[in-house]
């Protein structure tokens, strides 16, 4: 029992971690997890459309950049589908200092969005936060 947790503490504190790691996860506390809280965001938030990806976003309340993803089963299979939202939730990890602060951030997939590759994915996104969606 010793042995693991002398192994947990080595790969806690390896090194190599960038200083800023802890800004880089992606909690609950960024996460859209309440049906009220999208339906709010669709009502009454803004839309922006890139070929691929429906961006609607809201003022919020508390203060910091949270993201709730949306991809319905017309864009693929499960696996299609999660290979989105993780390129998604990749994205808004490294990124999020782009967005203003105290936003909510809905992102939609639409069909086609399984096709990009990574590099697409993250191109098309990066155009349109500097648009400023």
């Amino acid at each position: 029992m010793d042995a693991l947790s002398s192994k947990e503490e080595e790969v806690r504190g390896a090194k190599g971690l960038p200083s800023s790691y802890g800004d880089l996860k992606f909690t609950k506390l960024d996460r859209i997890r309440r049906s009220v809280e999208y339906r709010q965001i669709m009502v009454e938030g803004h839309k922006f459309r890139t070929p691929h990806f429906i961006f609607r976003w809201r003022v919020n309340r508390v203060g910091i950049q949270r993201l709730g993803i949306s991809v319905s089963k017309k864009v693929g299979n499960s696996c299609a589908r999660n290979r989105v939202k993780r390129r998604l939730r990749e994205f808004f990890r490294h990124n999020r200092q782009k967005l203003p602060s105290g936003v909510d951030v809905v992102i939609i997939a639409a069909q086609g969005s399984s096709s990009l590759e990574t590099r697409e994915t993250f191109e098309e996104l990066n155009r349109a936060v500097e648009q400023g969606f």
